[in-house]
């Protein structure tokens, strides 16, 4: 998936530790406003959503669970169904994982 596809999808969460206070590190993908990842399952967001900039929404890829839960293929091709169900804790990043056990986060890093 290249950056810079799917505008629609065009918030970033700066990282943040689970207390709430940042990392210092940069987002390193776009997502929905409400995307799962962010949420520890107790209501509480971690970072808020913040527009992405011109040069974020060129330099960085969409979500795949967000693109997943618009009914939309990473790929761009056929349907697919959102699980609408998250997976463990990334134990790299620690942002949530979709039940693939892949990160999204890290997979992108790594071109898994």
């Amino acid at each position: 998936m290249a950056a810079g596809e799917h505008p629609e999808i065009r918030y970033v969460v700066y990282p943040v530790h689970r207390d709430g206070t940042p990392t210092g590190a940069q987002p390193r993908l776009r997502h929905d406003s409400v995307c799962s990842h962010f949420d520890w399952g107790d209501g509480v967001l971690l970072g808020p959503p913040k527009l992405a900039t011109e040069e974020q929404m060129r330099s960085l890829s969409a979500c795949k669970t967000c693109i997943a839960s618009r009914g939309e293929s990473p790929g761009g091709g056929g349907q697919v169904l959102p699980e609408g169900r998250t997976g463990g804790v990334c134990p790299v990043c620690n942002q949530v994982m979709p039940l693939t056990g892949v990160c999204d986060n890290c997979a992108d890093q790594t071109g898994r």
